[in-house]
């Protein structure tokens, strides 16, 4: 069962955006003056962009990351022009489109993006390639944070995608391009590999989950993995905070 998030374009110029198990019949619930309060009142309505997700959970945390961009963000993304998308990303505030803000999964994201029990312990298991992109994107990135997603299945990670930080502070925050994002859920939805987490680094710090890490978080059971003093330890964001995750380097 596939689930939207989805932006219709009211009378008077402005946008609503939402989200659904059925895009057809909501929609037409909107036109008919049915679907909410704002929109009724603006009719008629356009629909003019949607995305489809595998879980409700993912879908209506894209639909709230997505009401919180500007106008010019919103008409980016309808338009496809991603460019765009990561410039206005990078001049927005930092709580705009923040990784840890990226769709929500947790217990909800896709099975097989989960990491695994191994005896009564969460572990992930890491390609290391993987790690030597994180190394690698680390040496280059610095003094900046370097970010990027942690791709693979079955509690696997096959591989970090690195990924520009367009936080208007790289050098004590990051934030993953939001195409970059975008390009990553569409990739797996089309049958890639799912997005099991993120990786970022602290040049200065120690490779565990800062204040402003914590405080971004969004509780969702994605990985993070985290590179500071040479040295890559993996977390799941978890409900209750960061949980330390042991993990074993294997290729595949």
């Amino acid at each position: 069962m596939a689930f939207y998030v989805y932006i219709l374009r009211c009378a008077d110029g402005s946008y609503y955006t939402g989200h659904t198990d059925n895009l057809e019949i909501r929609i037409a619930e909107h036109a008919a003056g049915a679907g909410s309060d704002w929109t009724k009142s603006r009719l008629p309505v356009e629909h003019v962009w949607s995305q489809d997700f595998v879980s409700r959970e993912e879908a209506l945390a894209s639909e709230r990351r997505v009401k919180g961009w500007s106008r010019a963000k919103k008409e980016a993304l309808i338009a496809e022009r991603w460019d765009d998308v990561s410039r206005l990303a990078r001049s927005n505030s930092p709580s705009a489109f923040r990784q840890a803000q990226d769709e929500r999964g947790g217990e909800h994201f896709h099975r097989s993006a989960r990491p695994e029990l191994v005896e009564g312990k969460v572990r992930v298991v890491v390609d290391p390639l993987a790690i030597q992109t994180i190394h690698a994107g680390a040496r280059e990135a610095h003094p900046h944070e370097c970010c990027g997603l942690l791709l693979g299945e079955s509690g696997r990670i096959t591989r970090a995608q690195p990924a520009a930080n367009v936080h208007p502070d790289p050098a004590t925050h990051f934030e993953i391009d939001p195409a970059a994002l975008i390009a990553a859920h569409k990739d797996a939805r089309s049958g890639g590999p799912q997005v099991i987490g993120y990786y970022h680094s602290h040049p200065t710090g120690d490779p565990t989950p800062s204040a402003t890490d914590r405080a971004s978080a969004a509780r969702d059971g994605r990985v993070w993995a985290i590179i500071g003093q040479q040295e890559v330890r993996f977390f799941r964001d978890g409900e209750e905070g960061f949980e330390a995750l042991s993990y074993a380097v294997q290729p595949r």
